[in-house]
């Protein structure tokens, strides 16, 4: 029986993530982190999907996307194969490096937005590999709290605005700081 489409529409607001078949690390090194995002970077782009926030972890990824054109399954089985593809060139191995097609939770009020962006945002915290979000390099947190300049394809100030002005940057890092709420927590547990 096949598997049912993704739902996805223009403007739809998705959670992006996958890990490592088995668990593996899939993103190990520093060059494998950069070669991810270039794939991310060249998917998205290619099919109309933003980028508003990321976290690349050892062994999975999350991203905050917003998907302008309706094409995120394209976008994100673009960065797949395309990654496998590299990665396995490199490391002169063949074979799945994900568990299967990536998992996406739908983004429907402003409120879970920025639940999933502080989620996303302290991943490295919550593992213990970092104190403070904006320390950890392979994340979009240090751009939205002004620890380093966001690259051109990141988008932070739609997330931003939601925290006022002038002052949304100390705003979304006091959000931080308050942690990820037990719904959150709990959701992302069972998923």
């Amino acid at each position: 029986m096949p598997r049912p489409p993704r739902e996805d529409y223009q403007g739809g607001w998705h959670h992006v993530m996958n890990r490592g078949a088995g668990h593996a690390p899939i993103l190990g090194t520093d060059s494998d982190k950069q070669l991810f995002i270039d794939c991310l970077v060249e998917g998205t782009t290619r099919h109309g999907v933003q980028i508003h926030g990321y976290c690349l972890m050892t062994t999975h990824y999350h991203a905050l996307v917003l998907s302008t054109s309706g094409e995120l399954s394209n976008a994100m089985r673009f960065v797949a194969g395309r990654f496998t593809k590299l990665k396995n060139r490199q490391d002169r191995r063949d074979g799945a490096l994900f568990r299967g097609r990536f998992n996406s939770v739908g983004i429907e009020t402003n409120a879970h937005l920025v639940q999933v962006s502080r989620y996303i945002h302290l991943n490295p915290v919550e593992a213990g590999l970092t104190r403070r979000s904006e320390h950890w390099p392979w994340s979009s947190a240090a751009a939205y709290l002004g620890a380093r300049l966001p690259q051109p394809w990141l988008h932070t100030s739609e997330l931003l605005a939601m925290f006022g002005d002038p002052h949304s940057q100390q705003s979304y890092a006091a959000y931080l700081n308050s942690g990820v709420d037990p719904g959150t927590r709990e959701f992302y547990a069972k998923l």
